[in-house]
């Protein structure tokens, strides 16, 4: 999970929960992040938490929309609780 400490006394309003899982399907976490923090740090927090190879770069694709999120803008700008997939970036050709 990642957590800003300096809101540790935040609302829950402040946070967002959401369920998130590798393209496989195999690893999974549960997160309760900072709706402010970068989807980026999200993405590093759960590349760590699910022990996957942290020298490939990966995005989060809202399993709702099917929109990927935006490494640059906060997360709680660009989703609501769910699930979310840690999609490896691929470059073909």
């Amino acid at each position: 999970m990642v957590r800003d400490p300096s809101t540790a006394a935040a609302s829950p309003s402040a946070t967002i929960q959401f369920e998130a899982a590798d393209v496989t399907g195999t690893h999974t976490a549960v997160a309760d992040v900072q709706r402010s923090l970068p989807a980026s740090a999200v993405v590093d927090s759960l590349v760590k938490q699910m022990a996957l190879p942290e020298n490939v770069p990966y995005a989060l694709r809202d399993d709702t929309t099917g929109a990927f999120l935006d490494d640059q803008q906060a997360i709680g700008d660009q989703m609501t609780d769910g699930h979310v997939t840690l999609t490896p970036k691929t470059h073909l050709g």
